[in-house]
């Protein structure tokens, strides 16, 4: 499959895109896309190209894309992004070889496909869409802190991004947020809750809010004690 068949599902991916999904993945491209170049992205096609001319999207790898398209949960573009390149796993190069520059998670799985050696029972990929679909855990998990999070959206202030990181946010996820919901510090501050419960499933607890409560950068002890006590 050649770069015809690449640009053909750089447009379907396109298609599922909208004006603040190019926000946010604008955004999350400033540190590779120059601000001067990146004023003349407008539309989805435009970001590919600059990604391409900078060799961070190639017909043998679509990682990073799938990254960003990942952190602004467009899962229905990163599915036409994976159902090509499994298309391509039935069009090895030459006798069975496989390009050397193609993505880690396809070349195995090609190689597998080109060279069998024992028959193995197909295991889903862990950044598949359907892996992706909302976890029980997660769920449970949210039901079960949404006291403590509105207790904590009403009561953290200016101290409420290193709070974040004290939980072991990035920096990135949480001004994905803040782009998000730029009017309101309130849905900030619990969807950014939110998204560390989605990251960090079962370990997302309520002893983990308190810790870091009382983590050096923040030292809101007055929250982590009502949070102990049941006062709120």
């Amino acid at each position: 499959m050649g770069d015809m068949e690449f640009n053909s599902m750089l447009i379907d991916v396109a298609k599922h895109l909208n004006e603040d999904d190019m926000k946010r993945m604008k955004f999350l491209c400033k540190d590779i896309v120059k601000k001067r170049d990146m004023e003349k992205v407008e539309t989805p096609l435009d970001l590919f190209t600059e990604l391409q001319s900078r060799e961070k999207l190639t017909v043998n790898d679509s990682s990073f894309l799938k990254q960003i398209l990942n952190k602004c949960e467009k899962l229905n573009a990163i599915g036409v992004i994976e159902q090509f390149e499994n298309n391509r796993l039935n069009h090895p190069v030459g006798n069975g070889e496989v390009p050397m520059d193609v993505s880690p998670g396809v070349r195995n799985q090609a190689l597998q496909q080109a060279h069998p050696v024992v028959p193995q029972p197909v295991h889903q990929s862990h950044n598949s869409a359907a892996s992706r679909r909302e976890d029980p855990i997660i769920q449970q998990q949210l039901n079960a802190l949404r006291s403590e999070f509105n207790f904590l959206t009403k009561n953290l202030s200016r101290e409420w991004r290193f709070y974040l990181r004290a939980l072991g946010m990035a920096d990135a996820d949480v001004d994905i947020v803040e782009t998000d919901y730029p009017r309101s510090l309130r849905d900030q501050i619990y969807q950014s809750l939110v998204m560390w419960v989605k990251e960090y499933k079962d370990k997302a607890t309520k002893a983990e809010l308190i810790r870091a409560l009382k983590d050096g950068s923040v030292e809101r002890f007055d929250l982590a004690s009502k949070l102990e006590k049941g006062n709120y």
